[in-house]
């Protein structure tokens, strides 16, 4: 565990597609960047917006808008 956040709750807010969007292999590896302070709490489509809020109360960051693929 980080002080930035547990990979482990991160990764129980995503909705564990691993589908790759996010440009990782999946879930547990984004939520890891996200608890290190590496990546944003926004490039998860699957998750929408409900899952960046979460994310966002869960480590004290920011909310920003979604950032999907088109």
């Amino acid at each position: 565990e980080t002080t930035a956040g547990s990979p482990n709750k991160g990764k129980a807010i995503l909705p564990q597609t691993q589908c790759g969007q996010c440009g990782f292999p999946g879930c547990k590896p984004y939520a890891e960047a996200i608890a290190k302070g590496e990546v944003d709490i926004n490039l998860c489509p699957p998750g929408g917006m409900e899952g960046v809020q979460k994310l966002a109360d869960l480590l004290g960051r920011e909310v920003k808008e979604l950032e999907a693929e088109e």
